[in-house]
Protein backbone atom coordinates (compact mmCIF):
# COMPACT_ATOMS: atom_id res chain seq x y z
CA UNK A 1 0.00 0.00 0.00
CA UNK A 2 3.08 2.61 0.79
CA UNK A 3 4.43 1.36 -2.20
CA UNK A 4 0.83 2.88 -4.20
CA UNK A 5 0.82 5.81 -2.14
CA UNK A 6 4.51 7.12 -3.19
CA UNK A 7 3.97 6.05 -7.01
CA UNK A 8 0.37 8.03 -6.85
CA UNK A 9 2.44 11.09 -5.07
CA UNK A 10 4.48 10.95 -8.09
CA UNK A 11 2.28 11.09 -10.42
CA UNK A 12 0.51 13.88 -9.07
CA UNK A 13 3.80 15.94 -8.60
CA UNK A 14 5.06 15.09 -12.44
CA UNK A 15 1.99 16.78 -13.83
CA UNK A 16 0.87 19.67 -12.18
CA UNK A 17 -1.18 21.84 -15.10
CA UNK A 18 -3.01 18.35 -15.23
CA UNK A 19 -4.01 18.24 -11.69
CA UNK A 20 -4.91 21.73 -11.87
CA UNK A 21 -7.18 20.94 -14.73
CA UNK A 22 -8.54 17.77 -13.36
CA UNK A 23 -9.20 19.57 -9.61
CA UNK A 24 -10.29 22.79 -10.61
CA UNK A 25 -13.51 21.13 -13.06
CA UNK A 26 -14.39 18.73 -10.11
CA UNK A 27 -14.37 22.16 -7.69
CA UNK A 28 -16.81 23.88 -9.87
CA UNK A 29 -18.65 20.82 -10.45
CA UNK A 30 -19.50 20.31 -6.59
CA UNK A 31 -19.27 24.20 -6.54
CA UNK A 32 -22.33 23.90 -8.17
CA UNK A 33 -23.86 21.08 -6.17
CA UNK A 34 -23.25 22.74 -3.07
CA UNK A 35 -25.39 26.23 -4.10
CA UNK A 36 -27.75 24.28 -5.87
CA UNK A 37 -27.73 22.02 -2.89
CA UNK A 38 -28.35 24.68 -0.49
CA UNK A 39 -30.63 26.93 -3.02
CA UNK A 40 -33.43 23.47 -2.86
CA UNK A 41 -32.84 23.17 0.83
CA UNK A 42 -33.56 26.89 1.30
CA UNK A 43 -36.49 27.02 -1.11
CA UNK A 44 -38.22 24.21 0.42
CA UNK A 45 -38.35 25.72 3.47
CA UNK A 46 -39.60 29.22 2.40
CA UNK A 47 -42.52 27.17 0.36
CA UNK A 48 -43.44 25.45 3.81
CA UNK A 49 -43.09 28.74 5.61
CA UNK A 50 -45.47 30.11 3.23
CA UNK A 51 -47.76 26.94 2.72
CA UNK A 52 -47.88 27.08 6.73
CA UNK A 53 -48.92 30.59 7.16
CA UNK A 54 -52.36 32.36 6.65
CA UNK A 55 -53.19 31.88 3.09
CA UNK A 56 -55.99 33.62 3.29
CA UNK A 57 -57.56 36.60 5.76
CA UNK A 58 -60.71 38.40 6.16
CA UNK A 59 -60.85 42.06 7.25
CA UNK A 60 -63.93 43.15 9.17
CA UNK A 61 -64.78 46.65 9.82
CA UNK A 62 -62.66 48.86 11.73
CA UNK A 63 -62.43 48.93 15.51
CA UNK A 64 -65.38 46.50 15.81
CA UNK A 65 -64.89 43.39 17.24
CA UNK A 66 -66.60 40.53 15.82
CA UNK A 67 -68.74 38.03 18.48
CA UNK A 68 -67.93 34.54 19.76
CA UNK A 69 -70.68 33.29 18.16
CA UNK A 70 -70.33 34.93 14.56
CA UNK A 71 -66.52 33.22 15.17
CA UNK A 72 -67.95 29.77 15.51
CA UNK A 73 -70.68 30.17 12.83
CA UNK A 74 -67.87 31.26 9.97
CA UNK A 75 -65.48 28.71 11.18
CA UNK A 76 -68.09 25.87 11.23
CA UNK A 77 -68.77 26.80 7.40
CA UNK A 78 -65.34 26.54 6.78
CA UNK A 79 -64.58 23.49 8.69
CA UNK A 80 -67.80 21.64 6.66
CA UNK A 81 -65.99 21.57 3.69
CA UNK A 82 -62.93 19.30 5.43
CA UNK A 83 -60.23 21.68 3.60
CA UNK A 84 -59.51 24.24 6.46
CA UNK A 85 -55.97 23.52 8.25
CA UNK A 86 -55.95 25.94 10.85
CA UNK A 87 -58.51 29.43 11.86
CA UNK A 88 -57.46 32.11 13.81
CA UNK A 89 -59.46 35.12 14.89
CA UNK A 90 -57.37 38.82 15.34
CA UNK A 91 -58.59 41.38 17.82
CA UNK A 92 -58.47 44.91 17.50
CA UNK A 93 -56.62 45.04 20.38
CA UNK A 94 -54.11 42.24 18.89
CA UNK A 95 -53.49 43.66 15.77
CA UNK A 96 -52.45 47.34 17.62
CA UNK A 97 -50.22 44.98 19.78
CA UNK A 98 -48.65 42.96 16.16
CA UNK A 99 -48.69 46.79 14.57
CA UNK A 100 -46.63 47.95 17.67
CA UNK A 101 -44.52 45.19 17.54
CA UNK A 102 -43.78 45.62 13.74
CA UNK A 103 -43.42 49.15 13.93
CA UNK A 104 -41.66 50.05 17.24
CA UNK A 105 -38.55 51.46 15.70
CA UNK A 106 -41.03 54.24 14.65
CA UNK A 107 -42.63 56.70 17.39
CA UNK A 108 -44.56 58.60 15.00
CA UNK A 109 -45.84 55.62 13.21
CA UNK A 110 -47.41 54.54 16.74
CA UNK A 111 -48.50 57.44 17.73
CA UNK A 112 -51.32 57.34 14.88
CA UNK A 113 -52.83 54.08 15.09
CA UNK A 114 -54.19 52.47 17.51
CA UNK A 115 -57.42 49.93 18.17
CA UNK A 116 -59.97 51.85 17.01
CA UNK A 117 -58.82 52.00 13.43
CA UNK A 118 -57.83 48.82 12.98
CA UNK A 119 -60.15 45.97 11.93
CA UNK A 120 -60.27 42.68 13.48
CA UNK A 121 -59.79 39.80 11.00
CA UNK A 122 -59.61 35.74 10.46
CA UNK A 123 -56.90 34.19 8.89
CA UNK A 124 -56.81 30.97 7.54
CA UNK A 125 -55.16 28.35 6.08
CA UNK A 126 -56.23 25.14 3.82
CA UNK A 127 -54.91 21.57 3.92
CA UNK A 128 -54.36 22.07 0.17
CA UNK A 129 -53.39 24.95 -2.06
CA UNK A 130 -56.16 23.77 -4.44
CA UNK A 131 -58.97 24.36 -1.71
CA UNK A 132 -57.70 28.31 -1.06
CA UNK A 133 -60.65 29.32 -4.02
CA UNK A 134 -63.41 27.18 -1.90
CA UNK A 135 -62.55 28.96 1.67
CA UNK A 136 -61.85 32.46 0.28
CA UNK A 137 -65.41 32.09 -1.65
CA UNK A 138 -67.33 31.09 1.70
CA UNK A 139 -65.43 33.82 3.74
CA UNK A 140 -67.32 36.37 0.79
CA UNK A 141 -70.33 35.49 1.07
CA UNK A 142 -70.07 35.94 4.75
CA UNK A 143 -71.93 39.65 5.63
CA UNK A 144 -69.40 41.00 8.15
CA UNK A 145 -66.50 40.53 5.60
CA UNK A 146 -65.24 43.69 4.23
CA UNK A 147 -62.06 43.07 2.38
CA UNK A 148 -60.20 40.07 1.35
CA UNK A 149 -56.42 39.27 1.37
CA UNK A 150 -55.69 35.79 -0.97
CA UNK A 151 -52.03 34.49 -1.04
CA UNK A 152 -52.58 31.72 -3.63
CA UNK A 153 -50.64 33.51 -6.71
CA UNK A 154 -47.97 33.98 -4.36
CA UNK A 155 -47.59 30.23 -3.02
CA UNK A 156 -48.14 29.01 -6.34
CA UNK A 157 -45.52 31.12 -7.99
CA UNK A 158 -42.96 30.29 -5.43
CA UNK A 159 -43.98 26.27 -6.38
CA UNK A 160 -43.26 26.79 -9.82
CA UNK A 161 -39.59 28.82 -9.22
CA UNK A 162 -38.94 25.79 -7.05
CA UNK A 163 -39.29 23.44 -9.49
CA UNK A 164 -37.88 24.99 -12.18
CA UNK A 165 -34.52 25.89 -9.93
CA UNK A 166 -34.53 21.86 -9.39
CA UNK A 167 -34.75 21.61 -13.01
CA UNK A 168 -32.42 24.09 -14.15
CA UNK A 169 -29.71 22.93 -11.05
CA UNK A 170 -30.02 18.90 -12.02
CA UNK A 171 -29.19 20.37 -15.48
CA UNK A 172 -26.09 22.25 -14.67
CA UNK A 173 -25.12 19.51 -12.27
CA UNK A 174 -25.63 16.70 -15.03
CA UNK A 175 -23.59 18.51 -17.34
CA UNK A 176 -20.66 19.05 -15.10
CA UNK A 177 -21.13 15.98 -13.67
CA UNK A 178 -20.10 14.32 -17.49
CA UNK A 179 -17.42 16.96 -18.26
CA UNK A 180 -15.76 16.48 -14.73
CA UNK A 181 -15.98 12.23 -15.97
CA UNK A 182 -14.53 12.74 -19.15
CA UNK A 183 -11.06 15.16 -18.57
CA UNK A 184 -10.19 13.00 -15.72
CA UNK A 185 -11.21 9.94 -17.32
CA UNK A 186 -8.31 11.60 -20.36
CA UNK A 187 -6.07 12.65 -17.76
CA UNK A 188 -5.55 9.44 -16.21
CA UNK A 189 -5.76 7.77 -19.74
CA UNK A 190 -3.04 9.91 -21.20
CA UNK A 191 -0.58 8.80 -18.08
CA UNK A 192 -1.88 5.02 -18.30
CA UNK A 193 -0.62 5.21 -22.16
CA UNK A 194 2.38 6.85 -21.27
CA UNK A 195 3.33 3.87 -18.61
CA UNK A 196 2.52 1.31 -21.16
CA UNK A 197 5.85 -0.07 -21.65
CA UNK A 198 6.65 0.24 -17.59
CA UNK A 199 3.02 -2.04 -16.90
CA UNK A 200 4.25 -4.28 -19.18
CA UNK A 201 6.92 -4.60 -17.44
CA UNK A 202 5.28 -5.51 -14.21
CA UNK A 203 2.71 -7.85 -15.58
CA UNK A 204 5.54 -9.85 -16.72
CA UNK A 205 7.54 -9.96 -13.07
CA UNK A 206 3.82 -10.92 -12.12
CA UNK A 207 2.33 -7.69 -10.39
CA UNK A 208 -1.03 -7.71 -9.37
CA UNK A 209 -3.74 -5.77 -10.40
CA UNK A 210 -4.17 -3.48 -7.58
CA UNK A 211 -0.78 -2.51 -7.85
CA UNK A 212 -0.84 -1.23 -11.82
CA UNK A 213 -3.87 -0.32 -11.14
CA UNK A 214 -3.51 1.33 -7.63
CA UNK A 215 -1.84 4.14 -8.44
CA UNK A 216 -4.40 5.38 -11.22
CA UNK A 217 -7.36 4.67 -8.87
CA UNK A 218 -6.12 6.39 -6.30
CA UNK A 219 -4.90 9.63 -8.46
CA UNK A 220 -8.55 9.77 -9.82
CA UNK A 221 -9.94 9.74 -5.71
CA UNK A 222 -7.37 12.14 -4.85
CA UNK A 223 -8.72 15.06 -7.73
CA UNK A 224 -12.37 13.90 -6.52
CA UNK A 225 -11.86 14.95 -2.99
CA UNK A 226 -9.76 17.72 -3.59
CA UNK A 227 -12.43 19.14 -5.78
CA UNK A 228 -15.34 19.00 -3.53
CA UNK A 229 -13.21 20.24 -0.73
CA UNK A 230 -12.51 23.05 -2.78
CA UNK A 231 -16.10 23.47 -4.60
CA UNK A 232 -18.06 22.98 -0.55
CA UNK A 233 -15.18 25.78 0.66
CA UNK A 234 -16.34 28.49 -2.16
CA UNK A 235 -19.91 27.81 -1.50
CA UNK A 236 -20.28 28.16 2.20
CA UNK A 237 -18.09 31.40 2.10
CA UNK A 238 -20.21 32.73 -0.42
CA UNK A 239 -23.12 31.55 2.09
CA UNK A 240 -21.03 33.20 4.71
CA UNK A 241 -20.61 36.46 2.82
CA UNK A 242 -24.34 36.86 1.22
CA UNK A 243 -25.87 35.80 4.85
CA UNK A 244 -26.24 39.39 6.36
CA UNK A 245 -27.77 40.43 3.42
CA UNK A 246 -30.56 37.30 2.99
CA UNK A 247 -31.14 37.89 7.11
CA UNK A 248 -32.80 40.92 6.48
CA UNK A 249 -34.13 39.92 3.52
CA UNK A 250 -36.14 37.42 4.81
CA UNK A 251 -37.36 38.57 7.43
CA UNK A 252 -39.35 36.45 9.56
CA UNK A 253 -38.28 33.32 7.85
CA UNK A 254 -36.03 31.54 10.37
CA UNK A 255 -33.91 30.23 7.47
CA UNK A 256 -30.12 32.01 8.66
CA UNK A 257 -27.72 31.51 9.60
CA UNK A 258 -27.22 27.62 8.63
CA UNK A 259 -26.29 24.97 11.10
CA UNK A 260 -22.38 24.17 10.52
CA UNK A 261 -23.16 20.61 11.23
CA UNK A 262 -25.57 20.71 8.26
CA UNK A 263 -22.54 21.95 6.05
CA UNK A 264 -20.25 19.44 7.49
CA UNK A 265 -22.79 16.68 6.39
CA UNK A 266 -22.51 18.48 3.43
CA UNK A 267 -19.37 18.32 2.97
CA UNK A 268 -19.17 14.43 3.83
CA UNK A 269 -21.57 13.79 1.21
CA UNK A 270 -19.14 15.85 -1.39
CA UNK A 271 -16.28 13.82 -0.69
CA UNK A 272 -17.67 10.68 -0.95
CA UNK A 273 -19.03 11.57 -4.07
CA UNK A 274 -16.07 13.09 -4.99
CA UNK A 275 -14.14 10.29 -4.20
CA UNK A 276 -16.80 7.86 -6.15
CA UNK A 277 -16.59 9.93 -9.56
CA UNK A 278 -12.63 10.57 -9.54
CA UNK A 279 -12.57 6.50 -8.53
CA UNK A 280 -14.78 5.76 -11.20
CA UNK A 281 -13.23 8.17 -13.92
CA UNK A 282 -10.04 6.45 -13.34
CA UNK A 283 -11.28 3.30 -13.70
CA UNK A 284 -12.91 3.60 -16.91
CA UNK A 285 -9.44 5.02 -18.17
CA UNK A 286 -7.87 1.67 -17.04
CA UNK A 287 -10.32 -0.33 -18.51
CA UNK A 288 -10.12 1.14 -21.83
CA UNK A 289 -6.02 0.63 -21.70
CA UNK A 290 -6.61 -2.80 -20.58
CA UNK A 291 -8.86 -3.56 -23.71
CA UNK A 292 -6.19 -2.18 -25.83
Amino acid sequence: MAQTLNTTAKHIRRSPYQVLAASLTLTLTFFAVSVFGLLMAGSYVILRYFEKAPQVIAFFERGKDISETEQARIKERLEATGKLASFKYVSTKEAEAIYKEKNKKDPLLLELVDSKILPPSVEISATEIAALSQLRSILEEQPLVKDIVFYEDIVNTLSTWVRNLRVIGLGVITFLWLLSTLIVTMIVGMRVKTKKAEIEILRLLGANSWFIQGPFLLEGMFYGATGALLGWLGAYILLLYATPFLVSWLSDIQLLPVDPLLMLALLGIELILGVIVGAFSSWLAVKRFIQI
